[in-house]
């Protein structure tokens, strides 16, 4: 078994020099962490990505350089990786998950690219994976990746991590249509889909929940091939790498270099890759603010402002840049004088040790992303001061701020704010540093990036390990289940009605079981090895008309009323809830006259299945988000079910009624079936060895086995009655 693991990037330096190729391998953070996974774990390591160099070079030298893991490039078409990854990935996903909508530059042939690019990727790991293998995919380039391996490979162990933002839904849908269903649909192939901070995990969960109709719970997605988990992952960095650097003899030297160019001066440094994300212009015009607002601090600080080249051949990167170096010369002329610059420019990169000895020279580090994911710069700053000097000045706009929380907090968009904070870093006691400092040194030693990237990959295998995906019920498993009924002495039935015994139909007094469901419902309930439950939605006043003398036990409204001799209610008190749902609901009546609403003693439901179906659904989402608002402090539950939103108190729940009056007894066979998002939580009652759940029809569903419809759901009764009865069931 091994680990494939996906990027844009190969961890691969490739240097030409006299007319001789050099081959190395890099040590980034994410290529440390999962080699050293894979060596704990006993598995190989095998990195497949886009390749930056020709074919030819890569051929010629594939063997010459040592490597811990394997290598596997990939060389696309120059114009199709231009669409590919300058186009669709960093002039849209880019620019819309960053929050900077109105930079997206949206062409359906760079969405082609995309597409092309990921199944190309798909091709290729196809023809290294075996089965066993971890396959994991990074970041936003191969957001359709995971469906594409699932199709190839439908019990392959994926796991996708985002390392930028997900928007929130009034961002995302943006987005045509095509995307944003390839997208979403394209994480959910994954087993585990991880995101930064909660609040990311809570954006993709929304738009998956609004654009796709997919119901979560405890943020696992059920689908019909797998299981999706969608959890909060912070990535962090190799801390002792930083730590352990501050005495390496090169930085030592470099450190006493940079503080003897500024002697008396407070140094505040920011280092960034060139991007608008960044804030960099902020920073600049809130350091501008803090020395017109405290004119006495001039000549005693200077701002060292490192940029690392990146997409210049982006438009708005090059105009980025330009409009960064405007403002350092404005700001240099305005303020600065013959012996001082206010600010000190650098546009190119930085190596190692240069960048641990500005990190150990700045008494502050200004970093002010207006969007970032995470951002490590400020994890490096916190881990390179092993002296515990220095103050972080962080972005709220950061996925760090969660973290680091001994920071100083920052709105890159308050720059007379931000200027104030300025002076509180560059004043704060020595004493008070090494207190901040060392609180958030001990969060990272713990936190680092071995530990994200083992988190990450052990709950991968746990989540594909315990996945229970719904297999088909027939042929032989039908058969075994048969066997099972036919030994059992006490044994449960728990049937859905709307969906299960009947099908659906345009209005539900309308959907009523005729001779055969009667007939067979009174021959299971009149064997005395069986118990039988009609566990639905409808009120009591209907199932009593319909199934009264069928001998079967009946549960109403989701579990708001039960029966077995008469009926007793679940539930205690008033709804004063109800009549502000149906005004709510009746908005949407009137806007949708084929939509109608359904009264309950418990609940209310609106049910909207003769709608548009396009139109029903993109209403559905606006009722269901309305609802969810109105009811925040209300006893109730909401349910996104088949062509319905109910919302009903919270203690009328079939799982919970199921689990208190009806799974009391010592049934050695139970076996339950439905259709609809309510008979989910009645599923997850259902784990013991012989007891069997069963979704009907297609859908997310925790249940073990499913079927196709509402037919195949009477014959498998009328086996299970057979079998009772001792006659033979013909499969």
């Amino acid at each position: 078994m091994k680990i494939i693991t996906v990027s844009y990037r190969l961890p691969l330096s490739i240097k030409k020099q006299n007319q001789k190729t050099t081959i190395k391998q890099t040590s980034g953070g994410l290529a440390t962490a999962v080699l050293s996974y894979s060596e704990k774990s006993s598995k190989d390591l095998t990195w497949v990505g886009i390749a930056d160099f020709e074919k030819t070079v890569w051929e010629a030298n594939r063997d010459s350089f040592p490597k811990n893991f394997e290598i596997e490039p990939i060389f696309l078409d120059k114009r199709l990786n231009k669409n590919f990854y300058n186009v669709f990935s960093n002039s849209i996903l880019w620019a819309l998950f960053h929050y900077f909508p109105s930079f997206m530059e949206y062409h359906p042939e760079a969405f082609e690219a995309y597409k092309t690019a990921n199944e190309i990727v798909a091709e290729k790991i196809s023809t290294i994976y075996e089965p066993g293998d971890i396959i994991w995919i990074h970041d936003y380039h191969f957001m359709g990746l995971p469906k594409l391996i699932r199709e190839l490979h439908p019990n392959a162990i994926i796991s996708f991590f985002l390392h930028i933002p997900f928007p929130n839904f009034e961002i995302f849908r943006i987005l045509p249509n095509q995307v944003k269903r390839y997208l979403l649909e394209g994480i959910l192939g994954a087993n585990l889909a991880g995101f930064h901070t909660w609040d990311n995990a809570n954006h993709f969960t929304e738009c998956v929940e609004k654009l796709l109709g997919y119901n979560q719970n405890g943020f696992i997605f059920s689908q019909e091939s797998h299981r999706t988990k969608v959890g909060s992952y912070p990535i962090s960095i190799d801390f002792d790498k930083f730590n352990d650097a501050y005495d390496k003899p090169e930085v030592v030297k470099l450190r006493e270099e940079i503080t003897s160019l500024y002697p008396d001066k407070k140094i505040i440094f920011s280092v960034d890759r060139l991007d608008y994300s960044k804030g960099i212009n902020n920073r600049l015009n809130a350091f501008e603010a803090f020395l017109n607002k405290y004119p006495e601090w001039k000549e005693k600080v200077v701002f060292l402002l490192v940029i690392v080249p990146s997409r210049e051949e982006i438009g708005k990167y090059g105009e980025r840049k330009r409009m960064i170096e405007h403002n350092v010369g404005r700001i240099n002329g305005a303020l600065g004088n013959y012996k001082w610059s206010p600010v000190v420019y650098q546009y190119q990169s930085v190596d190692f040790e240069r960048l641990i000895a500005l990190y150990n020279s700045a008494d502050v580090a200004l970093i002010s992303p207006v969007r970032d994911g995470m951002n490590l710069v400020a994890k490096e700053y916190v881990a390179s001061r092993k002296d515990k000097h220095g103050v972080l000045l962080l972005s709220v706009m950061a996925g760090a701020i969660k973290e680091l929380q001994d920071s100083i907090t920052i709105n890159p968009f308050d720059t007379d704010h931000t200027a104030e904070r300025i002076r509180q870093a560059l004043t704060m006691p020595l004493q008070e540093q090494e207190r901040r400092m060392g609180r958030m040194q001990q969060y990272l030693r713990k936190h680092d990036v071995f530990l994200w990237a083992s988190r990450f990959l052990a709950d991968t295998e746990e989540m594909y390990a315990n996945d229970n995906r719904a297999v088909v019920l027939s042929g032989n498993t039908l058969e075994e289940i048969l066997l099972k009924f036919q030994t059992a002495k006490n044994r449960l039935f728990l049937l859905d009605f709307d969906g299960t015994l009947v099908k659906l139909q345009p209005k539900p007094e309308m959907a009523v079981p005729d001779d055969r469901v009667k007939t067979l419902l009174k021959t299971l309930s009149s064997d005395p090895a069986n118990e039988v439950w009609a566990v639905s939605g409808r009120d009591r006043n209907f199932l009593e008309k319909h199934l009264g003398d069928t001998g079967t036990g009946l549960v109403a409204e989701h579990g708001g009323w039960i029966k077995r001799e008469s009926w007793e209610p679940v539930i205690q008190g008033t709804n004063n809830w109800k009549k502000r749902v149906i005004n709510i609901m009746e908005e949407f009546t009137d806007r949708n006259a084929e939509s109608f609403i359904e009264e309950k003693e418990f609940g209310v439901a609106w049910h909207y299945r003769n709608v548009d179906e396009k139109l029903g659904f993109l209403t559905s989402r606006e009722l269901l988000t309305l609802l969810k608002n109105h009811m925040y402090n209300e006893p109730v539950q909401i349910i996104d079910g088949n062509k319905v939103i109910e919302v009903k108190h919270y203690l009328a729940h079939k799982g919970t009624t199921c689990r208190n009056s009806i799974l009391t007894g010592n049934h050695d066979f139970v076996i339950a079936f439905g259709d609809d998002r309510t008979d989910e939580d009645m599923f997850e009652q259902l784990t013991g060895a012989n007891e069997f759940s069963v979704k009907v029809g297609p859908g997310n569903t925790s249940a073990q086995y499913r079927i196709k419809d509402v037919d195949t759901v009477l014959s498998i009764l009328e086996k299970l009655e057979n079998v009772g009865s001792g006659r033979k069931a013909y499969l």
